[in-house]
């Protein structure tokens, strides 16, 4: 029994995968009006509820993709370079104690004994120069994605706690004597946000068919492959393979559990939200400073 017909053979091998897939024997007739799909009666049925199945997904029309709504990410990433650069650039110029630096490097020890500042200050000091130029690269690649949309203050705000809180967690959990440092836990927490931050704005609760949801989704599985590509560390032993694993999953987790996301478009959010990052990590700076 026929349940397709094309011009060209190759116009049914979608149709003939669908029928593989779901174990149903075909056969392929040639006539004067072009190519039928064959099957046999007793699985004509359900071979034309795959068909049409089939069909009715490949003739969807795809939803566009959400426009970006917030700001170009640019004045992000200049502050965020300038943050990163500051201490290294005073301590090549000799002005920053050495002292300053090891106060505010990831101690699990001395985290564990109140110094609770260790969970952001180390997100501004990096081990050498390639660590963080290719830090400061990651940075503006993410300013200049979470800007457009989900806003930077919003964005940056949800990255810096998600940093923070996985800090917290892998210092916790390592043994006495662990030392950390460096901002990919807040790069991996940022590509995590901005996946789940974009498919919350602008993903159909319903999307039609399994590509356009893969298709919506793409952005935090691009994420998590840089994770698996970049964030395990290899052979190298002093990749924090904790911190960008709890960095990356604390993202995840904060950005969906968080109910409120204000207008990316919204000058009242984003004037709102600017000073709490910047707030942050002076807070957490200046604490550090006046207990020592």
């Amino acid at each position: 029994m026929s349940v397709a017909q094309g011009g060209r053979r190759d116009q049914l091998q979608i149709l003939r995968l669908a029928l593989e897939a779901q174990g149903i024997p075909y056969g392929l007739g040639q006539e004067e009006g072009g190519w039928r799909l064959l099957v046999p009666p007793q699985r004509a049925r359900e071979a034309q509820r795959e068909v049409q199945a089939m069909l009715g997904e490949s003739v969807q029309p795809r939803r566009p993709l959400p426009a970006p709504e917030g700001d170009s990410g640019w004045g992000a990433a200049a502050v965020i370079l300038a943050l990163l650069w500051i201490l290294p650039s005073l301590s090549g110029l000799g002005l920053l104690p050495l002292s300053l630096t090891e106060l505010g490097l990831g101690d699990a020890e001395r985290l564990r004994a109140g110094e609770l500042w260790r969970v952001l200050t180390p997100l501004m000091l990096h081990g050498d120069v390639p660590h963080l130029l290719g830090n400061s690269l990651m940075a503006v690649l993410m300013a200049r994605l979470l800007g457009p949309w989900l806003g930077s203050a919003y964005g940056w705000t949800l990255v810096l706690l998600a940093a923070a809180l996985a800090n917290a967690i892998n210092l916790g959990l390592a043994a006495p004597g662990f030392r950390s440092l460096g901002a990919s836990t807040a790069l991996f927490a940022a590509f995590a946000v901005f996946g789940v931050g974009r498919l919350k704005a602008g993903a159909p609760r319903r999307p039609v068919g399994g590509l356009e949801a893969l298709r919506w989704a793409a952005p935090l599985g691009a994420g998590l492959a840089w994770l698996l590509l970049f964030g395990l560390g290899g052979d190298d032993p002093r990749v924090d393979v904790g911190a960008h694993l709890w960095g990356f999953a604390v993202g995840v987790v904060l950005t969906l559990a968080n109910p409120w996301r204000p207008s990316a478009a919204g000058p009242r959010a984003r004037w709102a939200l600017a000073p709490v990052p910047l707030g942050l990590l002076l807070g957490a700076w200046l604490w550090a400073v006046f207990a020592a």
